[in-house]
């Protein structure tokens, strides 16, 4: 399993295919895992990076605050460690976030983006979400229930009619079910609630307009996490932006409807080659 030294920390990567680069970034809580649906098909036409965000995964977990900033720092030196210069950069959920601040921060790194269910920033509805999500993480709360928790806010009805989709992302949100070390919190699962700081901090409104490359923000007409209204206004937020609502799809599209997406992908990147 390849790893870079990126600043303090080492992450943890993967890279599929040749081309053009392209890289995905996961949401909170999620490792390069998540993507699986979409390595094969996309490493047809790009470099597909992948990888586990600092805190998550083989990725170092330092005992630390984290920030959205922080994490698209560690993107770009991710990309210094493997040569690129510049690359098609993807990210879901909070990995939407990042690959924002990407944009923002080292806008001569991004040759596109694309946004996927994501805003500029947290919603009231959410954040207690996540943050139910992360205290449960921390007391170690069994496999099962940490699916129930979470399946219903970014699956749609459309996962749930297909038994094999659901234990798909049983045994992928399960996962993410970190036991405590005896009475000591693990180092993950304070990783995971720094994430969820760092999402809640995210703010990117009244900055979006420096993103100034061809961009697609997607959004399932299922999504129930993230109001639709929110990723409309952050399509209207970046300069020239193309919205795409699929008909339909959860919070996580690309498990959901995986075919749509890779297609609604695919067909973006190839228009802005």
């Amino acid at each position: 399993m390849p790893h870079a030294r990126v600043g303090d920390i080492r992450i943890h990567y993967e890279v599929e295919g040749r081309g053009q680069p392209l890289i995905l970034i996961a949401s909170m809580g999620t490792d390069l895992g998540g993507w699986r649906l979409q390595r094969p098909e996309f490493a047809g036409r790009y470099r597909v990076v992948t990888f586990d965000n600092r805190g998550w995964g083989q990725s170092d977990a330092p005992e630390m605050p984290y920030s959205i900033a922080m994490m698209a720092d560690d993107t770009v030196g991710l990309m210094d460690a493997l040569g690129i210069d510049r690359a098609h950069v993807l990210g879901k959920s909070m990995g939407g976030y990042i690959a924002q601040e990407v944009a923002i921060r080292h806008p001569g790194r991004v040759r596109s983006l694309v946004l996927v269910s994501t805003s500029a920033g947290p919603h009231v509805a959410e954040t207690p979400i996540l943050r139910g999500w992360a205290e449960a993480a921390m007391k170690g709360v069994s496999r099962r229930a940490f699916c129930q928790l979470m399946l219903p806010f970014i699956f749609s009805e459309y996962t749930f009619e297909d038994p094999e989709m659901v234990d798909m992302a049983i045994e992928m949100i399960g996962g993410r079910a970190i036991p405590k070390q005896g009475h000591t919190e693990s180092p993950q699962s304070r990783a995971l609630r720094s994430q969820f700081i760092a999402c809640v901090e995210h703010y990117a409104r009244g900055r979006l307009n420096r993103v100034n490359v061809p961009t697609l923000v997607m959004a399932g007409r299922d999504e129930f996490f993230i109001p639709l209204e929110l990723c409309r206004e952050l399509a209207a937020s970046i300069p020239n932006a193309r919205l795409a609502i699929l008909e339909s799809g959860g919070h996580a599209l690309n498990e959901d409807i995986p075919e749509e997406f890779n297609r609604t992908v695919l067909s973006f990147l190839g228009d802005t080659a």
